[in-house]
């Protein structure tokens, strides 16, 4: 136990002897508080050393209203036979308590039990700011997690960061692989049309992200602790444990859908990357791999059919991916290169018996070192893009439809962009972890403005700059626009090489984020034996496998992993807990009630569109 600590622990029994309630003695030259602990200033309101009495005491069975003095052993005999049992030294009935008859709803157990956890790790996060030393429960993420911060030394002394920090982990946290599909979801949707439905999926994201980051303060149960909360324990207080599944069973399909994506582009990445060093190496070779797609100025390849997004056609997806892991169409037997080494076939399979060891650890707290890189792989892919644009050119043609440059302003296949967004602007199951390490948290709703303006300029500018650049027809451009450039293209190759390893690095805080959320659903508990946590591990790589093996279309997956996750995390949840609680509060009105049913029906036309239009 850390000095500190002991002295601490100390100090607190020390209290508990005292026999007269107006002994206040100095404890080590400093008030003590369950809120700030060690060194709280003069304004700290401290309910335990509040001389204001007990205002009154509620039926038998519950718990004292108010604030209180804690019970000294000369005060026993004189409470009022309805307080069962002494009070833990940090709890106080008064702390979260706004509606009385909220306390018949709980059992007297319940309450001490869920109010003291959440006490107590406001205490250790107050008494360890950067979780050096105190662990807190690992069920609650801990906010180093999403920051970009890679070394303990670059943070504030007080563990706490700042608003730009704050900012650069939002926008860190979504700018995701969905990147990568932002030229194809905007072809998909025309020009015009596509960039209003950018910025507009961008603002109704943002507002229901802005409910989730408001709802713990305006909750009136007692067993949560609103500093502490996640969606989850809002949905749980406001609808029970439906509404507590619902949140954690399809944030669970977002995390498995990005693994999915992940496994997608990974195989992708390393296959292409893996050939250029193969053909670089053979003997006599006349590959100059950083050449090989420079045959003329702004060149690029346009993939095989990739302007026929339908529903997904599972009979030629099968019969490819079964070709490739045969060998391919030779039927050669022998070994080579070429059937040993397949992207629909064996480089999934690869990944796997490579990756799945890092799967596995206890913590992923090695792996949050590298969450720079998310950062800087994006800055690349905006340089990246923007050098594209000053190779090419601008090539748009808005009169002559039978021109090869013609742009399209509106198209009738837009629901593939905003099922791709829905999953883009996607940070609702992260967003109270992030920032309940502000420093300031008066400026959560500026700050996490900020992000979603920074994100949704990134894809704009990824979607407009490529688009406008692209040189031949835009039915052409790939839903990874990587794959439109030859795998000997410099600046592809160096972006295929670079998100191969940031991808590396994040996949285990993925499958972390998804054991976590569902082993403690289902067990109470983020590890519950290493068999249990590696049949997940491998029913997830399983998984990811196969669509990386059978289809492998990462536009399609975003979006309709996007629509259905979104639809109730995004859309509904959000806006059915505004209504709730401000019916509770007495402030909903007939314009906020059907405001938040429209935004509910933009997610349910989302979501039927993918399979309609």
């Amino acid at each position: 136990m850390p000095p500190f600590l002991a002295d601490f622990t100390e100090n607190v029994f020390r209290r508990f002897r005292r026999q007269e309630t107006n002994e206040k003695t100095s404890i080590c030259g400093e008030k003590m508080s369950s809120y700030g602990a060690i060194g709280v200033d003069d304004n700290d309101t401290d309910p335990l050393l509040d001389d204001e009495p007990p205002r009154r005491l509620p039926p038998a069975g519950g718990v004292p209203i108010g604030r209180r003095r804690a019970i000294s052993a000369s005060q026993i005999g004189s409470v009022p036979s309805q307080s069962v049992t002494r009070q833990p030294y940090l709890f106080t009935g008064g702390l979260g308590l706004r509606d009385e008859s909220l306390l018949s709803l709980h059992s007297e157990d319940d309450l001490h039990r869920e109010h003291n956890n959440a006490l107590r790790y406001r205490l250790y996060n107050r008494l360890d700011p950067g979780g050096e030393h105190l662990m807190m429960p690992d069920h609650v993420l801990p906010p180093n997690l999403f920051s970009i911060l890679p070394f303990e030394e670059l943070k504030d002394v007080s563990g706490k960061q700042g608003s730009i920090v704050t900012i650069f982990s939002i926008w860190n946290t979504m700018m995701g692989t969905s990147l990568l599909a932002m030229p194809w979801a905007l072809q998909q949707a025309g020009l015009v049309l596509g960039i209003v439905i950018m910025l507009v999926m961008a603002a109704i994201c943002f507002y229901t992200a802005y409910i989730v980051i408001e709802s713990p303060k305006r909750l009136q149960d007692l067993s949560i602790d609103p500093l502490m909360a996640e969606f989850s324990d809002v949905c749980k207080s406001l609808f029970g444990r439906v509404g507590e599944y619902c949140a954690v069973i399809f944030s669970v399909c977002v995390l498995i859908g990005g693994i999915i994506v992940y496994w997608v582009l990974m195989s992708n990445f390393l296959y292409y990357t893996g050939a250029v060093v193969y053909e670089a190496m053979q003997p006599n070779s006349t590959t100059i791999p950083v050449m090989e797609n420079k045959t003329f100025t702004c060149d690029v390849y346009c993939p095989e059919q990739t302007s026929q997004w339908t529903i997904p056609q599972w009979e030629k997806q099968i019969y490819d991916a079964v070709s490739e892991l045969e060998g391919g169409e030779t039927g050669d037997d022998s070994w080579s290169f070429d059937k040993f080494w397949t992207l629909r076939g064996t480089v999934p399979i690869y990944l796997a018996v490579a990756l799945f060891p890092l799967m596995n650890f206890k913590s992923p707290t090695f792996f949050t070192k590298f969450n720079v890189l998310g950062t800087i792989s994006v800055m690349y892919l905006l340089m990246f893009v923007f050098s594209k644009l000053l190779e090419c050119g601008v090539n748009m043609d808005f009169t002559n439809p039978n021109s090869m440059h013609y742009v399209q302003l509106a198209n009738m296949h837009f629901p593939a962009l905003s099922g791709t967004l829905t999953l883009s602007y996607f940070i609702h199951n992260a967003v109270l972890t992030i920032l309940r390490n502000q420093k300031n948290p008066e400026n959560n709703a500026r700050d996490l403005s900020i992000g979603y303006c920074l994100v949704a300029f990134c894809y704009v500018f990824i979607g407009f700059t490529f688009f406008a650049a692209f040189p031949v027809q835009r039915s052409c451009i790939s839903d990874n626009f990587l794959n439109n450039f030859g795998a000997g293209d410099v600046l592809s190759s160096t972006a295929r090489l670079f998100l191969l390893f940031q991808m590396i690095t994040v996949l285990p805080l993925l499958m972390f984020l998804v054991r976590s959320q569902l082993f403690y659903a289902i067990f109470g508990e983020t590890w519950p034996g290493a068999v249990r946590v590696i049949i997940l591990n491998v029913l997830l790589i399983g998984i990811a496998v196969g669509f990386a093996t059978f289809y492998p279309n990462v536009g399609s997956i975003l979006r309709y992993v996007g629509s259905i996750s979104g639809l109730v995390y995004v859309f509904a949840l959000p806006s059915m807990v505004y209504l709730k609680q401000s019916a509770a509060a007495g402030t909903l009105t007939p314009l906020k009630k059907y405001a938040h049913y429209g935004i509910v029906a933009i997610g349910v036309l989302n979501l039927i569109a993918q399979f309609v239009i």
